[in-house]
C-alpha cells in the first residue's frame, strides 16, 4: 500500500520533526522507508535529513538562497545617486562610464529606480510621494461631472 506523504512546500522541514528523524535512525535503528512511513514524509526527505546530520552533526537547516548579491554597494549606490544629482540630464550609457561598477545599463537602470530616480523627459528626478501630478480621485481621462447650461 503506497504511503500518503504530507509535504509542506518548499519550506524547510522543522527542527523539531528532523530531530525525530535522527532519534528513530540512531535510537530505534529503524529503516528509512519506516520512518518515512512513521512522519508521513517522503524517503528522500528522511535521506536527506539524515545526510546533512551525517555531514553536519547538526539538524538545523541550511540557510536558503537569497538570490543574487547586488553589484552595487551602499557606497557605489550612494555614488551614482550624487552623480545623479550633478548630472540629471546624462544617459544610463554616461552613468556607465562615470562609475567604478562594471555592469550593464539595465542594472544601472535598476539601481536608479531602487534609489528613487526617474526619467522625465530629458533629466532623472527623485518621485517625492507628497508631490501629486493629478488632483485626488479623479481619474486621467475621466469626463467631468459638471453638464453645460
Amino acid at each position: 500500500m503506497p504511503t500518503i506523504c504530507y509535504t509542506v512546500g518548499m519550506r524547510p522541514t522543522s527542527i523539531d520533526l528532523r530531530q525525530r528523524v535522527v532519534a528513530a535512525r540512531l535510537e530505534d535503528g529503524q529503516s528509512l522507508g519506516a520512518i518515512a512511513e512513521r512522519f508521513r514524509i517522503p524517503k528522500g526527505t528522511v535521506q536527506n535529513i539524515l545526510e546533512h546530520y551525517r555531514d553536519t552533526g547538526t539538524v538545523v537547516p541550511k540557510p536558503q538562497n537569497a538570490g543574487r548579491k547586488t553589484a552595487f554597494t551602499p557606497e557605489t549606490l550612494f555614488e551614482l545617486e550624487q552623480d545623479v544629482l550633478r548630472h540629471p540630464d546624462s544617459t544610463l550609457a554616461e552613468f556607465q562610464k562615470r562609475s567604478k561598477v562594471k555592469v550593464s545599463q539595465v542594472s544601472f537602470h535598476n539601481a536608479l529606480k531602487k534609489l528613487g530616480f526617474t526619467r522625465k523627459k530629458s533629466l532623472y528626478v527623485q518621485v517625492s510621494s507628497d508631490e501629486r501630478t493629478s488632483q485626488p480621485g479623479v481619474r486621467r481621462g475621466a469626463k467631468s461631472s459638471a453638464k453645460p447650461i
